[in-house]
């Protein structure tokens, strides 16, 4: 060997020796922790959910014309954005025309169009515009501009070349005229009434009041009662720090451990600046300092932290694998008053979406890009319980109509006692209660009770922000929450 490439062979050993000791003394000191790379690496092996799947609509209302309706909802969206003629891809092909006039209209208006055969879709929440078509990778065409946020969004064949969108942010109605008519929107109409489905009418027509909410004649289902298990149980101790684990890194070691009498565990590290407390329910709740500032994260910037964080920390089904379908069920601005978002994700079990008579499955706060808070509630199960459900057959479920009829007291006492506005110009309860249903659809419940093991199959009566909860089968009152 020549001595120039000796020269070469030390000053290369010598780069590597240095830089060796660099990231020695980084992992020492704390800078890096190797836990971040296993982290990084578990986010990749993680399933992720897709994030265009999670966010879709609360419900789909098809209107065939001469009142008759039919409501889709969790486990039934496939129409909004994975078939071949689905409501994403004529959103699609009519954003392609060459010109789209945008303006507003009045509620009436937009009422008025809405009576003739149409479909809506309508999300929970308000979708910043930009961000609504990044996700479906849609043109947004610059006329767009005026609008702000999108809550739903419809479609008339009363104005075949229109499309409709409520800016839920502002309280306006927008009217979007395009050159031509695409018609796969009414292909999906027709596709949907082409197949048996659910007939949904005005609660005016079943029950003799003034309340334009659809409410099913009659549903069949195979939703049944099966077990489960908490995510965590406060015996479970190698488990619980393994969890814990994955919050505090290579810091582990010098993070403080509280035994509440209640059996409540507290890791506390950094004085209090990061904490996470795993709950005699089974639940987890970590909250972190706000460190970040001044980082301006979109809507679905947050929401993909929130989605990869998630992943990372306890992933998307229970500790243990068993399988649920997330999706977002609500959104919150600016909580604790930082910029940014609470995005709160629900849980769909068996096609069906899973209600809490206490909490939600997963919360996290997304503020300046860093996530300051997470909670997390989620079951465990035996999934071969849910694929014998899936494989069983239909029963009908209890009356809506009569469910009213039979719970209207029990209703209207809770609405009193949670101090929950209702009109105080109907002259009986059972008008009261009958005027001011927001929403019925059924689902699974799990109930606040620790020593209840059961998901119960459910109907679910909204009114305002009271959820109430009535066996599916009999219609005998199970629980209420507030949301």
């Amino acid at each position: 060997m020549t001595e120039s490439k000796i020269e070469k062979a030390k000053s290369i050993s010598l780069v590597v020796l240095f830089l060796s000791t660099v990231l020695l003394l980084c992992f020492f000191l704390g800078y890096i922790s190797l836990d971040s790379f296993k982290f990084r690496q578990q986010a990749i092996s993680e399933e992720i959910p897709d994030i265009s799947y999670m966010i879709k609509p609360n419900q789909i209302v098809v209107n065939f014309g001469a009142d008759n309706y039919t409501v889709l909802s969790a486990g039934n969206l496939d129409v909004w954005c994975t078939e071949e003629n689905c409501l994403v891809k004529g959103i699609e092909k009519f954003n392609q025309s060459e010109n789209i006039l945008v303006e507003e209209i009045p509620y009436e208006k937009y009422q008025e169009v809405m009576k003739f055969r149409s479909i809506l879709a309508e999300f929970s929440y308000d979708i910043p515009t930009a961000d609504f078509f990044i996700n479906y990778k849609i043109k947004k065409p610059s006329s767009y501009k005026v609008i702000d946020t999108i809550k739903s969004i419809s479609y008339s064949e009363v104005s075949k070349n229109n499309i409709f969108i409520y800016d839920g942010k502002n309280n306006k109605y927008y009217r979007l005229v395009a050159d031509t008519d695409n018609g796969v929107f009414e292909t999906l109409i027709a596709a949907i009434e082409g197949n048996d489905y659910n007939v949904y009418y005005p609660v005016s027509t079943y029950l003799g009041v003034e309340n334009n909410t659809l409410i099913p004649l009659e549903i069949n289902t195979n939703l049944s009662k099966f077990p489960f298990r908490l995510d965590l149980y406060p015996y479970q101790t190698e488990k619980i720090n393994t969890v814990a684990e994955k919050f505090f890194g290579s810091n582990f070691d010098f993070v403080r451990q509280i035994t509440e009498d209640t059996g409540t565990i507290i890791y506390m590290y950094s004085y209090g600046k990061n904490v996470l407390i795993v709950n005699t329910n089974g639940s987890i709740e970590y909250k972190e300092e706000q460190i970040s500032a001044n980082m301006d994260k979109s809507f679905l910037e947050s929401l993909e932290i929130a989605v990869q964080y998630v992943a990372r920390h306890g992933s998307w089904e229970s500790l243990n694998g068993a399988k649920l379908t997330p999706y977002l069920k609500d959104v919150a601005l600016n909580p604790n008053g930082e910029k940014g978002f609470r995005f709160t994700f629900g849980m769909e079990v068996n096609g069906s979406r899973l209600f809490y008579e206490e909490g939600e499955s997963i919360v996290t706060d997304v503020t300046n890009g860093q996530v300051t808070y997470y909670k997390r509630n989620m079951i465990d199960f035996d999934q071969e319980d849910l694929e014998a459900i899936e494989a069983s057959s239909k029963d009908t479920a209890f009356s809506s109509v009569n469910l009213i009829a039979k719970n209207y007291e029990y209703i209207y006492h809770i609405l009193q006692t949670e101090d929950t506005y209702i009109a105080d110009n109907q002259p009986d309860m059972f008008e009261a209660v009958a005027s001011a249903i927001n929403n019925m659809q059924i689902g699974y419940v799990r109930m606040a009770d620790n020593e209840t093991t059961d998901i119960y199959p459910s109907w679910i009566v909204s009114i305002n922000d009271i959820d109430v909860y009535f066996d599916l089968y009999n219609a005998e009152p199970i629980g209420y929450m507030k949301k």
